[in-house]
């Protein structure tokens, strides 16, 4: 028996993600067999064995229920996981000779009478259609890099609009609503701004059914769901706020500028709660900082999580306008942070209502910002509303 392997290790040898490997073990598809002194995942040979078999089986398009049921049954083997496979490599090499053939015959007859019989030419079309389906091979290849980072949410998604499709619960309930951002993410995650590649995506759902895909797999009912969702839910509104010393400190308007700067750098045409927390993280504003570095987190850390979320925007492909608009959350944001200041009879908003504000609206829905401390880096939202409380008293 080899050495067992840590989960980071595993990561980088298989090119999953170590947010995949967790979330296989959350759902029982793959528990390591070991965990050292300090709690740190062990795979063994067994686990690794397992994982090339959830690894093809994925390839063959079965979803993570379906490969857990096949796992479980004892009469299942890796043989026939192996035979699975290799099977239907074979189907995808058949398909490229009968389409190098069938492209051969076309280049013979150009040569030889300088025209093309029509019924060849859609034979070829045909078996480019079966190749490729609705993906080019390089989209193909994109999509398969990226899938395993959006993966658990993309499960997790898929598993609660089922149930809130069975329930017959409204489009516009925070619960739907939720779901909706969770795709929106998970798309831009995905395509990253390529327009093509979603076309793609939706065509072979629309035209094909969520069940061809190989990858993300959902039915076509809940695909539309979905989308339903999404059209209720407002992704852009120009919100007007007066940001001066009148309304905010001096501390305020520097963590509010410096998230100004954050998200210019991201050549983001909007500013949502994400560019705040960059804004909090960029320089020592003081309280608050240090309350979410001893939570755990970094300007980097966060600001590369944003980039894995909404993409970065390459120089040129969205002109900035002057004055980026806040997001509609962001307004929610900045009304909560009044509320705080408010009730601690302060005129001015300070950077703490700012950072309290963000932490209040996650009650309400969350936004980017708090879906990364909750989600990405798994910070209890309870346990840092009272640190910001705590450090206030102590200040």
């Amino acid at each position: 028996m080899s050495k067992a392997m840590k989960i980071g290790e595993l990561a980088k040898q298989t090119g999953l993600s170590i947010r995949t490997l967790h979330y296989y073990d959350e759902i029982g598809l793959l528990c390591p067999s070991d965990r050292n002194d300090i709690g740190h995942r062990l795979y063994s040979d067994r686990d690794i064995i397992r994982l090339q078999q959830i690894l093809s089986l994925r390839q063959l398009g079965f979803a993570l229920k379906e490969i857990r049921e096949c796992l479980e049954n004892p009469d299942f083997s890796l043989s026939q996981v192996i035979n699975l496979h290799r099977d239907r490599i074979r189907e995808q090499i058949a398909l490229s000779h009968t389409l190098l053939e069938r492209l051969n015959g076309v280049a013979r007859e150009l040569e030889t009478t300088k025209s093309v019989v029509v019924e060849n030419l859609i034979q070829v079309m045909e078996t480019i259609t079966m190749t490729e389906q609705y993906f080019t091979p390089e989209q193909q290849e994109v999509i398969e890099a990226r899938f395993p980072d959006v993966e658990p949410e993309w499960q997790e998604l898929i598993t609660k609009a089922q149930v809130e499709m069975n329930k017959g619960s409204d489009l516009n309930s925070s619960s739907v609503q939720e779901l909706a951002r969770i795709w929106q993410w998970s798309m831009k995650n995905l395509i990253r701004g390529d327009r093509t590649l979603y076309e793609s995506l939706v065509k072979t759902y629309q035209q094909q059914g969520g069940e061809a895909a190989s990858w993300g797999a959902m039915n076509t009912a809940t695909f539309e769901y979905i989308l339903k969702a999404v059209s209720f839910l407002s992704i852009s509104e120009e919100v007007n706020i007066v940001i001066s010393n009148e309304n905010f400190t001096s501390d305020a308007l520097q963590v509010i500028n410096l998230g100004l700067n954050a998200v210019r750098e991201l050549n983001y045409d909007f500013y949502g709660t994400e560019g705040l927390l960059l804004g909090f993280l960029a320089e020592d504003i003081g309280v608050m900082t240090t309350v979410l570095k001893a939570a755990g987190v970094d300007f980097e850390t966060v600001r590369n999580l944003v980039v894995k979320l909404l993409g970065r925007h390459t120089l040129g492909e969205i002109p900035l306008p002057d004055k980026i608009p806040f997001a509609p959350r962001m307004k929610r944001v900045f009304e909560l942070a009044r509320n705080e200041a408010n009730n601690s009879k302060e005129e001015r908003m300070n950077s703490v209502h700012l950072l309290l504000g963000i932490l209040e609206e996650a009650k309400r829905g969350g936004g980017v910002a708090t879906y990364i401390l909750k989600e990405r880096l798994g910070i209890s939202l309870v346990d840092l509303e009272q640190q910001v409380r705590l450090a206030i008293s102590e200040s």
